[in-house]
Parts: C-alpha cells; sequence; structure tokens
C-alpha cells in the first residue's frame, strides 16, 4: 500500500539543466471526485463526533479537565496474533494504524476484546488516522464505518449488503457503490459483529469468508468483534492451530489483535491525570472493584458515578453481574442529578428523573428487540405500542382518512349542488371510505418515510402510450356528456381540456417516485422531507388537473410519496405519548441525554454511549 510520502514523489517532475543542477517541479496535487470528497467528509465528521462523545472524553470534560482528553490516550495493552504465529504482546506505544500497516496483517485484521476494553473507540482511532491519510493521498482507500447488526439475510452477499448500507447510511448511489467496490476504492470497517442475530452469527462469518475469496474481495478489511461472541462462532479457536480443530469456522484475515485489561499502573496513570487520587486510594481497598474496572469504560464509568456508589451494598453484593448493575445505577443516578440546567431545555421545565428514566427503559428495550444499535426518530414503528395502544392507532388513522377524504370530496360536490349539500353528501358518503383506507394502513405496520422525490425519464417515456390513452378516453366522455347541453364547440373544448389535463396527471404519475435514504443531519429529518414531499406532489397536480380533480387524485398521490408517513408517524407520536412512552418532543429530550452521557448523537442518529448500558436500562424495565 503506498503511503502519502510515497505519492508525493510520483507527483514531482526533476528537471536537470545543461550545468547538472537538480531542479523538483511539484505537480498539482490530483483531487479527488466531489461524490468521494463528501463520502470522506461524512465519515471523518462521523468519527470525530463520535470519538468527541465517548466516555473518555466526557470523564475529564465533567471533572473539569477540559484540556486533558487530548493530552492523554485512552490506555490499552493488546496481543497480536499473525497467521499460524504464536500470539505476542504489543508495546504499550504501539498505535493502531501501526498495527494495521504491519508486515504479514497489510490491513486485514479482525479487533477482540471483552465488553468495555475499548474495540469499538480503537476501530474509531484507526478510522480517524485512515480518513487523515485518505485527505493527503488521492489513491488511499476510503474508510466507511458499517453496523453488522444490520445483515439479517443469510442469503444475502456481503456485496449487496454493502450497497445497500452505503445507500441507505451514506446516500451512494447503487451504482456509484458497486462501481467503488469493483475498483477497490472503499476500506470497509465492519463492527458490531456480536450484535449480528446469534443464530446468523455464523453465517455472517461465512459471508465475509466468501467475499475474501471472489474476485471483487477488499484489499483491506477490519471486522470487529467481543472476544466471547467469535470464539463461540469459531468454537474457541482463534489462539489455536487449525489442524486441532477442523470444524472450526475462522475469519479468513491476516491478524487478530486481542485488548487486554488495563494493568495496575495504567489505572493509577489514569486516575493520577484525572486528579482522583483519593479514588485510588478507595479502589485498592477493594479487591473485587479493583479486578471489575480492568477495563476503559468500568473505568469511566466508576470515576463519574463513584460518588453515589455505595460501598456498604458494594461488599453485600455477591455477584459480578449484580455488581454491574450496582455500578451502572450509581452512574444513572450522578448523570440525572449532576446538574439543574440544561442547555437543551434552557428555560423550559427539565423532565423529571422518574419521566427520563421511563422513557430510556422504552427506547432500550425498542432497540433491544429489533436488535438495533442506533435509532432514527423518523424509524419509529407501530410494533412500539401494546395491543391496546395499536387498537387506538388504527381507530385514529380510519377516522383522518375519512374526514380527509369525505372532506375533500364534499367539496368537489359542492361545486355543482352548493358548499354545505356538498359537504353533507361526501361527509356521509366517502367518509366510509376514507374510514377503510385508513383502517386498511393502520393494520399495514411499516411507516417508510419518503426523503426525497426522484424522477424517471425512463418512467416517463413509457408512461406516454397510457396517459394519452387515458386522456384521450376521458376526454371522449366528457365530450359527450357536455356536447348535447352546451353545444359542440363547448362540449369539444372541455372534453380537449379535461383529456389533455388527465392525460398529464397519468404520465407524471409514471415519471415520479419517491426514495428512503437515512442520511440523517438533524432528527427527524424523514418526516419533515416527506410533508414537504406530500404538498409539492399535491400542489403539482392540482396546477395539473385543475382546482377540482387534481386536488382530489393529487391527495391520493401525495398520500402514496410522503403523505401517508406522516400521518402514521404522527399518529404514532400521540398514541406513544398518551400512554407515556415518550415525551411529545422527542428530539429535545434524545439531546437533553446526550448532555448527561447516556446517549450520543451523530446527525439525526442516537446511540447509547455503550451496549452495556443500553442493555441494563432494557433490562430495567422488565
Amino acid at each position: 500500500m503506498k503511503q502519502p510520502g510515497d505519492q508525493q514523489a510520483d507527483r514531482d517532475i526533476f528537471n536537470i539543466d545543461n550545468k547538472g543542477t537538480v531542479t523538483v517541479i511539484n505537480q498539482p496535487v490530483p483531487q479527488r471526485a466531489r461524490s468521494e470528497s463528501l463520502l470522506l467528509q461524512a465519515v471523518k465528521q462521523e468519527v470525530i463526533s463520535r470519538l468527541d462523545q465517548s466516555l473518555h472524553n466526557a470523564v475529564f470534560i465533567n471533572l473539569g479537565k477540559q484540556s486533558q482528553p487530548q493530552q492523554i490516550k485512552p490506555p490499552w495493552d493488546a496481543e497480536i496474533k499473525i497467521g499460524s504465529k504464536s500470539p505476542e504482546p504489543l508495546p504499550t506505544e504501539t498505535t493502531i494504524l501501526e498495527v494495521f500497516d504491519r508486515p504479514g496483517i497489510d490491513g486485514r485484521l479482525l479487533i477482540l476484546g471483552e465488553p468495555g476494553a475499548g474495540k469499538t473507540t480503537t476501530m474509531l482511532d484507526l478510522a480517524k488516522a485512515l480518513c487523515d491519510r485518505a485527505e493527503q493521498d488521492t489513491n488511499a482507500f476510503i474508510p466507511i464505518l458499517l453496523n453488522l447488526s444490520s445483515w439479517k439475510d443469510p442469503r444475502q452477499t456481503m456485496t449487496a449488503w454493502l450497497v445497500e448500507e452505503l445507500r441507505s447510511k451514506y446516500g451512494v448511489r447503487k451504482d456509484i457503490g458497486k462501481q467503488w467496490l469493483a475498483d477497490r476504492q472503499l476500506l470497509p470497517l465492519l463492527d458490531e459483529l456480536d450484535e449480528v442475530k446469534p443464530e446468523h452469527q455464523e453465517g455472517c462469518v461465512q459471508a465475509i469468508n466468501r467475499w475474501l475469496e471472489s474476485e471483487d474481495r477488499p484489499l483491506s478489511l477490519v471486522v470487529c468483534c467481543r472476544r466471547e461472541e467469535y470464539e463461540k462462532v469459531v468454537r474457541g479457536q482463534w489462539q489455536v492451530e487449525a489442524e486441532e480443530a477442523p470444524d472450526e469456522i475462522r475469519m479468513h484475515l491476516n491478524g487478530a489483535i486481542l485488548l487486554q485489561t488495563l494493568t495496575d499502573e495504567q489505572i493509577q496513570a489514569y486516575l493520577t491525570a484525572a486528579n482522583q487520587l483519593e479514588l485510588w486510594q478507595m479502589l485498592r481497598q477493594d479487591e473485587a472493584l479493583w479486578e471489575l474496572i480492568r477495563t476503559p469504560l468500568w473505568l469511566s464509568i466508576t470515576l463519574l458515578a463513584y460518588e453515589g456508589l455505595s460501598l456498604n451494598q458494594w461488599q453485600q453484593t455477591a455477584s459480578t453481574e449484580q455488581r454491574l448493575a450496582l455500578l451502572l445505577n450509581a452512574y444513572i443516578e450522578r448523570m440525572l442529578h449532576k446538574e439543574p440546567n440544561s442547555r437543551t431545555y434552557a428555560k423550559r421545565k427539565l423532565p423529571t428523573v422518574k419521566q427520563t428514566r421511563r422513557w430510556l427503559v422504552s427506547l432500550a428495550q425498542q432497540q433491544q428487540q429489533q436488535s438495533q444499535t442506533e435509532f432514527l426518530i423518523e424509524r419509529m414503528q407501530p410494533l412500539m405500542l401494546s395491543k391496546g395502544g395499536l387498537w387506538k392507532y388504527q381507530l385514529l388513522l380510519g377516522l383522518i382518512h375519512g374526514l380527509l377524504v369525505g372532506s375533500l370530496f364534499g367539496i368537489l360536490c359542492g361545486l355543482v349542488i352548493g358548499l354545505i349539500n356538498g359537504l353533507c353528501y361526501g361527509l356521509k358518503v366517502w367518509f366510509f371510505v376514507g374510514l377503510l383506507v385508513g383502517l386498511g394502513n393502520g393494520l399495514n405496520s411499516t411507516i417508510q418515510p419518503i426523503d426525497r422525490l426522484k424522477w424517471s425519464w425512463k418512467n416517463f417515456v413509457g408512461g406516454l402510450l397510457i396517459g394519452l390513452s387515458c386522456g384521450v378516453f376521458y376526454g371522449l366522455v366528457i365530450r359527450s356528456v357536455f356536447e348535447p347541453i352546451f353545444g359542440q364547440p363547448f362540449g369539444l373544448l372541455v372534453g380537449l381540456l379535461v383529456g389533455l389535463s388527465n392525460g398529464l396527471l397519468v404520465v407524471f404519475l409514471f415519471g415520479l417516485r419517491g426514495e428512503a435514504v437515512d442520511v440523517k443531519s438533524s432528527p427527524n429529518q424523514g418526516i419533515k422531507r416527506s410533508t414537504v414531499s406530500f404538498v409539492i406532489v399535491w400542489l403539482t397536480f392540482a396546477l395539473l388537473g385543475g382546482l377540482g380533480q387534481g386536488l382530489f387524485v393529487g391527495l391520493f398521490v401525495g398520500l402514496g410519496l410522503g403523505g401517508e408517513a406522516c400521518i402514521q408517524h404522527s399518529v404514532l407520536r400521540l398514541v406513544l405519548y398518551q400512554n407515556k412512552v415518550i415525551p411529545w418532543n422527542y428530539a429535545r429530550f434524545l439531546d437533553y441525554c446526550t448532555e448527561r452521557l447516556f446517549l450520543q448523537r451523530v446527525g439525526g442518529r442516537y446511540r447509547f454511549i455503550h451496549k452495556s448500558l443500553q442493555e441494563h436500562f432494557a433490562r430495567m424495565g422488565e
């Protein structure tokens, strides 16, 4: 793999004059394509945001040591295994980028560790270094951060999954994503193999192995997983020679790095840097607590929570699992009561401790049930509802559709038989049509926002014949109705205008498509864009088809292109709020939880600050 310095030598031209003097002429630095630069920028912003919100930074910032996170590197030791060689310890000053570039590994690395050992943080550190390299060298791979937890179909190839994830997370068109993968321009960093459903983990490893042996295999790949889950897949053989385990399913990477627990010296240095010598003395007196905090996660949590930790209750707790729960409870209480002010709520009333805990429990349980680590407000689905809540949701959807369809059709009828009579007729007759439509949509449990409208000239051309046929047919029908009453010229004119407008409506409908993309720069962005799409479609059809039929036809088309998702989402939020599952302003509350160090936010996506905290909140509701 070329390094940035090697690339610079390729850009230079050496000129030798007749006296033998060598002059180096620097050539303009080649620029990446705009799509590549946007992807690189998006990845780097995500990496920096997540590192800034890590517990390591949070520890020092909350202790008033803002200058320290940049000066103190999160401590980690590791063993490295390359090929069939025996594992060997790494020097403590070794960076993860040096491990990645190490001969024999050559950019194909597996990162393993216990829960809280710093696997994801280590991968983020690597991603940041790789982003810096890609900015300096246009030939360097572009790193992409993806979560394997979304891999759910054992029949899906890794290439197909990657293309879909690139489209979903980063907004990369499928054809561009396929081309980048074929040209080997991307460096996938795959996290959370342990979050794949247990019954699919083995299939996921096999899919990755098939990909690594295929023609479109990546030149570099990094996979991150908890040690215990990975050893279950390979039957505990990552440190054992292959001939001793012929049935094992090891990942076909060049090397594996196993993050070790912290040493006494590292813990002492970390606490000393945080100016917490009192905690150091307390921990040394409790061997059980001392052994428990030997990972960066639990050391950071203890540092933030120890003031609210009851040592008497701790000493009376026997099992490790109960002690971890006690430690997390102390952390939660400390974060809930750490300060009375909030930038997010400003002068508004803060949610109570009871409300905050209940809403976080609901969020954690939802994430656990759906095997997700990232949460988007627009992804909320009726699955969150109880049976009673689901019935209320379906009924409200039916009533809204009934009133909407009945009122609109009544207004149209009012143009002929009078507004009052038309409204009465529309509400009596078409209300039930809308009610049935709404109830039917309520039974459909999936809410699909429309992030953007797409125009397809291919579909537009394909719909020309159908649109022309519909326009001619409808024009002849209208002409036959109006001509006997108003005469031939008027009937012909009305038939022509109505036929033309309806033909345009049909053709326009063929060319217009909606698309959902998960690239979110702000909370609930998908629903907001769905609302805009609905309004645009409705007004466009109203103009093309006239304020009469255009409004009516545009309503149904607009519902399918964003409007329905808006109505479903709004009703779902209302029912969840009434059932005290979520607050009314959910985005504000989630931002508040990022201040309290329960969640991290990247754009419009939220995640618990660590999987262990998510699991703990989920158990609190059991």
